[in-house]
């Protein structure tokens, strides 16, 4: 995100996180569900955000990303922890972080932009297990990619080439994908994918010829297939 205005919202959200998350460790968050994932049965903590679009509307979630694709996780790396801060709680100074998990995807359609496919690349996404590792920490309306499955990713590309995954809507499950599904297969012959998930394919390639595109400066991603 490299206008000032999305680098001003981007810190508007990191702060509002922090600050509700602040909240949640003094007291319980009333907006807790339990996921239950290969990270275990946890919480979830439910990340706040301020945005410039409407994220319920598909039209101008795709307009506002750079990519969008249907993607394979084939593996969950790691998390890493940015904007740490130090709050005092009950039981004294407590350093609070948002979490970033980092995983390997494989593209099997583009909808918007040019990825290349059928090889795995690394996306990040914003959320994951907290560093306590007690609970997840989650947008509303959005899921912790799982090993295995697929999803449409909306991802918006980093002045280093890299491509982060978020806010609400941002990655959304297709149920039945097939493991041996790829890429090539869906191109020759779209019956590789059950009904559910060509519903939902065609529900984001109508958004992207609809979309209502943000007007703000737009990097490329390094796996992009024209580089």
């Amino acid at each position: 995100m490299k206008t000032m205005v999305k680098k001003k919202s981007q810190l508007i959200i990191s702060l509002l996180f922090i600050f509700s998350l602040s909240m949640i460790v003094s007291a319980c968050s009333n907006s807790e569900k339990n996921v239950s994932s290969d990270k275990g049965d946890l919480k979830v903590i439910q990340m706040d955000g301020s945005f410039a679009i409407d994220v319920n509307d598909p039209k101008e979630t795709v307009g506002d990303a750079d990519y969008v694709f249907l993607g394979r996780v084939v593996q969950d790396v790691n998390t890493v922890y940015k904007n740490p801060v130090t709050i005092e709680t009950s039981d004294g100074a407590k350093e609070v972080s948002t979490p970033y998990t980092n995983y390997k995807v494989t593209v099997l359609k583009n909808i918007k932009g040019d990825l290349i496919t059928d090889t795995s690349m690394p996306i990040q996404k914003a959320g994951g297990i907290n560093k306590d590792g007690s609970s997840v920490v989650l947008y509303e309306d959005d899921d912790l990619p799982e090993v295995g499955k697929s999803y449409v990713f909306l991802a918006y590309a980093q002045d280093d080439g890299s491509l982060l995954v978020s806010g609400p809507n941002s990655s959304i499950y297709v149920e039945g994908v097939n493991q041996d599904v790829t890429s090539k297969k869906i191109a020759k012959n779209t019956a590789s994918l059950n009904e559910g998930s060509l519903d939902l394919i065609s529900e984001y390639e109508n958004a992207y010829e609809n979309e209502i595109a943000t007007d703000r400066d737009r990097s490329v991603a390094a796996f992009d297939a024209n580089q």
